[in-house]
Parts: C-alpha cells; structure tokens; sequence
C-alpha cells in the first residue's frame, strides 16, 4: 500500500514482524520434525508411555506465530468502525444527522492535513418559475414536419442527452440566455419557406435554462435557479452566519419545466431540486437527474444535518429525504449528498435515492443501469492508534451501479478500480459487462509511472479481467469509443498510438491493431461499420499544430489505417478549436447523408484590426468510397463587429440548418453556402 511507503518507520515494524513469523515458522517445522523422530523411535524400541502428551512448547510457538498474523490482519482490513452496519457489505446505512457528523470526523482525522471549510446552503428560493410565454404574430404554424431530422449526438442509443439546441422536424428549440426561443423551421408542404419565430418562452427570475429535451408529448426545459447573498445581506435573509465560500453565500437549484408539446407548449409542470447538477439523461418519458448538495463541517458548532437533507419540490408541494433514504460509501469524504432522481414526466411520480460521499466526476447511463465514478480514499484503522506520517492514503476511483427497473432506481453495486476516467466515453455497457478505460499519472496518483488500463467488470462489479500498460511510456488517454466487441482507444504524448482492443471474449481482451500517427484524436465517432471518425490535433513536436479531422479505416481490426484527413493549421487559419473535442453534441453526423459537420472557431491578429476571429460551421461530404470533400465554411456575418457564433448545425429533410447567437440560417446540405432563408432569434 502506498502509505506504507510514506511511513517508513510502520513499514520496518510490519518487516520485524514478519521475519519474526518466518523464524517461528520454521521453528515449528523443526519441533513437527523431533516430535516426528522421537515417535518413530519410540515405536522402534516398542516404547509406550500411556497418552501421547502435550506439546507445550510447539503450542507456544504456534501462538507466537498466529500473533502477528491476527495484528497484520487487524492493519489490512478496511473498515470505519466496528459499529458500522453495512449493506451488503458495500454501502453503510445511515440512521441519524449525528451519525454523518461523527463519519466527517473520523474521516478528518484519517486523512486530511487542511480542509477548506465551504458551505454551499440550499433553501426553497421565495421567486418561483414563472414562464411568460410570448407568441409571435405570424401566421399560425399549420402543416406537419418531417420524419427525417437529427437528433442530439447521444452516446448511447436509446438514452438520450440534453442539448441546447434540438429539433422535432417541424420546429427548432434555442436557448438564447433567459429564453427558449422556438422557431418554426420547416413544413411538408411549404419546406424551408416556413422558416421564422413562433413563440419564445422569457424566465422573468433568477431561472437560468441550461439544457432541453424534445419528445412527442414534452418539451423539458432544464436549468438553475442560482443567487448568492453577501456578508451585508446575510442578516436580512436570516442564512447562517460565518460559512461563507470566498465571502459569500450561495444557493442554487436544478429546475425542470415540463410543457405540452400537444396543447402549443403551455406549461405542464414543474420541478425544484434542491442542489447542483451532476448530469440528467431521458429514456422515453424517464427523466433522470442527479445532484450534488454540499455539506457544512465544523469542529466548534453543532451542525443540524436535518437542515441539509435533499429537499425537491413537485408543482411547489415540498418532499423531503429519510436518512433511511441514504447510503455511504466507505472511504469517501462525506462532505456531499449525492441524490438520484427518476421522473416519471406523464405521473409526475419520483423515485429519489440518496448517497453520502464526495462529489463524482463522470457519469455513464445504458438503458438498464446508471454507473457514477468519483475518488475514494483506502487506509487502515491502526490510522488511530498509531502516530502515522502524511499522506496516508491510497486514492482509488470508486463505481456505483445503480439499476433502472421502469421508474425506479435501486443501488446495485461497488466496486473499486485503479486510475481515473477521462470522460462517459470511457465507459461502456455491453451483454451485462462493463468495460472502463482509466489513467493512473503522476500529477493525480502520486510519483509512479503512467499506466493506461483497460478493465472489464462483470454484473456485479466483480472485476473479470484486466489490460494493462496501453500505449508508450510517458502516454495517457486522450479518448476511448466502445463499439460492440471492440474498444478503440488513442493516448498521446508526441505521437498518436490508435488501438484496436479485441474485448470480445470479456476475459482475455488483447490489442489486436495499432496504428501510430503524429498528433491525437480527442473524440472518437462510429461513421457506419467500416469508419472511426476522430476529431482533434495535428502534432508539432508535442505540442499541437491545428485541428486535424480523420477517418479510420477500421475493416482489417489487424491493420486499421488512416482513410483520410484534413489538419487546418494555426500557421494558415490563426488559432483555431473546435468545440466537439469536448462536446460531443456539436458534431452532427450522418452516415446515410454522407454528412459530417461541426463548429470551427479561429483566432487571428492583424495590425490594422488587432485581434479578430471567424466563426461557423465546417461542412464536409462523405463520398462512397470514404473520402472527405470539403463542402464549405458557413458564417452568418464576417467582418462583423458583432461576436456572431455560430455554435450548432441540425438537419431536417435535405436542408441543413445553422444556428448562432444571433441568427438560423437554412441551405442545402449540398450546398450549404447557398442560403435561402434566414430568421434572427430574438
């Protein structure tokens, strides 16, 4: 364990100890041995001495032996404190606010040299979600729209993600700061022609839209609702005093509105969750959301922890969490209540469930289950009674299964892993196993050396086998795409090692191909069954020369190779990004229309204008043979003193539509530099 390492004089104790076993094991053997000789010599000379006696001396040593193995055992075992009653031997049961209370201290005392006391306060805030919805006065928005159009770039099929922009096929759904703007985008019988505002619904609080999901029956309209108050207003609004975070006190929660597509978007109903969002996913008329509300400590006041249990609201009616409710987990900081939600949106039903630990940093959902990955601590509890040296802790990532049966979520399962993950992409669910890819480095695990792994893990968290040591020495992760029985995985450091994992067989996976490139791809993206589409760098000695877009040619697992690419460099277009190498929701793609197109940002200076920038949409079309043909760089304004940014592209039928801050323009995935309608949101 590393703490051993970092502890060195605890380390020369175990070492006394077990030369010492060593020693009277072999003594033991020795005295097996005489009493065996002694036996037969006895036998020999027909000596019999009534019962066998006693062998004081040989009970003696084994007792000296066992001794140390019962102390090293004691050291080994893992547990908080004898008391604890633990479900199924993984998650711990609260009973009682004091009881979280006194898991924070021990938890302090164990491995925390300073702690930074922040206190994030969560209340019901006095303004509620009102919605004042504003109809344009166009015509009304008659005729059907069209079954062809893009959805959300979601990971996984079936489970879908929230985006800010998203369409139905008729209409286009956009957040523009406190707003949903709707606009009317296209018709069967009049096509693109339709193209303009419909309806804008304006939040006239604090309520701020982040994210939307778009169905037949609901459009749900996600985001927070966030104040802070000062040390000076602190006394009007009666919240605690002296927990501050920088001097201020926050509150915040997850709102959900829920409208009637069906009924011209009237408002349906609402919910209020006390907290920050940690991530939400939508399966059919199943909205899932998962917050994180973080708890106060102190060592001189008393903290009530029945102020701080998650509280949510349904169309203003208050429900508020049983500590039978939570569950910790051993190990983690227990500064946070992480609570899962699952909505029932056409019952308005929720099933809440609550878990004590630190904040998780990735969150992957399949249709059947939700796996949640943070950081958790292991050490001993000699940490007590013994004067140990810091740091002594070994930091491990933690997985928490919970399963999704119709509308109710049920914690599963734990289990513990080396390294941490990159993203939800590196993870995957497939035929009930799970497969994770995860980095140990030096900045985040101590000063041993990089391991990239890749482990597969059975349904019940079990871990059934193991790859180790991907790519070269010095390279970690920079992304993984899970594709049925393979795993394609790219680290970096100055090259661009891309890997053909073979994880068919869940207990003997084994890189199968290799291909080696300069520069990386930070997102990876099936395009039909023979293609990888990575979106990232080209290289310039380490560092990165521009954006460089790829096809792999993944028929021969064997031998995948690079089909084509483009690299627009720094030294021609100025710096430039893309927002897909960490979003993957701004990619849209179409195998059937041999269309890729994403967001292109660049960044220039002149010494005429100073600095400048040119934003839009790249557009490129996928001929039969797989070769990329540049269709055009859609802008709404150049040379605009305006920051006009053009952030998402959707299509429905054969038009592509462009959206910015300021504008949707229409054109012909054919030609997406002919535009033929346009409309500014307002």
């Amino acid at each position: 364990m590393l703490f051993l390492f970092n502890n060195p004089l605890l380390l020369i104790g175990l070492l006394l100890i077990l030369t010492l076993m060593f020693l009277l094991g072999k003594q033991m053997v020795k005295e097996i041995h005489y009493n065996h000789l002694l036996a037969h010599k006895k036998r020999a000379l027909r000596y019999y001495d009534g019962e066998v006696p006693t062998n004081k001396r040989l009970y003696m040593i084994g007792s000296l032996a066992l001794a140390p193995v019962l102390v090293i055992g004691l050291f080994l075992g893992i547990r908080l404190s004898a008391d604890d009653a633990f479900v199924d031997d993984q998650f711990l049961q609260i009973s009682n606010g004091q009881q979280i209370v006194e898991l924070q201290k021990d938890f302090r005392e164990k491995y925390l040299t300073s702690y930074r006391n922040y206190l994030f306060g969560f209340a019901m805030m006095e303004d509620d979600f009102t919605a004042v919805p504003e109809t344009d006065a166009s015509e009304d928005a008659g005729g059907e729209g069209s079954d062809d159009y893009s959805d959300t770039n979601n990971q996984v099929e079936g489970v879908d993600e929230m985006d800010n922009v998203v369409t139905d096929g008729k209409f286009i759904y956009t957040i523009q700061q406190n707003k949903i703007v709707i606009t009317l985008a296209y018709t069967l019988e009049d096509e693109y022609d339709v193209l303009g505002h419909y309806k804008t619904i304006t939040y006239e609080d604090s309520f701020n839209p982040t994210g939307l999901y778009i169905d037949d029956d609901y459009l749900v309209v996600i985001g927070y609702d966030y104040m802070q108050y000062d040390e000076k207003q602190n006394d009007d609004v009666g919240l605690p005093e002296g927990d501050y975070y920088y001097g201020y006190y926050y509150q915040s929660q997850v709102g959900v509105k829920v409208y009637d597509v069906k009924n011209d978007y009237t408002i349906d109903h609402s919910y209020l969750f006390e907290g920050n969002m940690i991530g939400t996913r939508k399966i059919e008329d199943q909205l899932i959301i998962i917050t994180s509300n973080y708890l106060p400590y102190s060592e001189e006041e008393e903290i009530n922890m029945d102020e701080y249990l998650p509280t949510y609201y349904v169309d203003e009616q208050e429900f508020v969490a049983d500590y039978e409710d939570v569950r910790y987990i051993e190990g983690s900081n227990p500064n946070v209540f992480l609570t899962f939600y699952s909505l029932n949106l056409g019952t308005k039903e929720v099933d809440q469930n609550i878990l004590l630990g630190d904040s998780a940093y990735n969150l992957y959902v399949s249709n059947d289950n939700i796996y949640l990955v943070g950081s958790v601590y292991m050490f001993s509890p000699l940490a007590d009674v013994v004067n140990l040296e810091d740091p002594i802790t070994e930091t491990k990532t933690a997985i928490i299964k919970l399963s999704i049966d119709e509308y109710d979520l049920t914690f599963r399962n734990l289990a513990h892993i080396e390294g941490f993950t990159l993203n939800q992409f590196s993870m995957d669910e497939y035929q009930g196993y799970l497969r994770i890819t995860t980095t140990t480095s030096r900045w985040r695990f101590g000063d041993g050396e990089i391991n990239n792994r890749l482990y597969i893990l059975d349904e019940e968290l079990n871990i059934v086998s193991e790859l180790e040591n991907l790519g070269k020495p010095g390279e970690t992760i920079q992304s993984t795409r899970f594709v049925g029985e393979y795993a394609y995985l790219v680290t970096f450091e100055q090259t661009d090692p891309f890997y053909v994992i073979n994880v068919a067989d869940p207990e003997n996976p084994f890189v199968e191909g290799e291909l080696e490139i300069p520069g990386f791809s930070a997102y990876l993206q099936p395009f039909g069954q023979d293609f990888m589409l990575g979106i990232g760098f080209g290289d310039s000695k380490g560092g990165t020369q521009g954006v460089k877009i790829s096809l792999y040619d993944i028929r021969d697992k064997t031998n995948p190779l690079v089909h084509d690419e483009i690299i627009f460099e720094y030294s021609e277009f100025g710096f430039a990004y893309t927002s897909v190498t960490y979003n993957h929701k701004d990619l849209l793609l179409s195998y059937a229309k041999g269309l890729i197109a994403l967001p292109f940002t660049s960044y220039d200076y002149s010494s005429e204008s100073g600095q400048y920038y040119n934003s839009g949409i790249m557009v490129f079309h996928i001929d039969d043979e797989g070769m990329f043909s540049f269709g055009g760089f859609v802008q709404h304004e150049e040379d605009s003193e305006e920051n006009i940014y053009v952030y998402k592209s959707k299509f429905i039928d054969q038009y592509l539509y462009t959206v910015s801050n300021k504008y949707i323009k229409v054109s012909t995935i054919e030609d997406p530099l002919g535009i033929l309608n346009s409309t500014e949101i307002e």
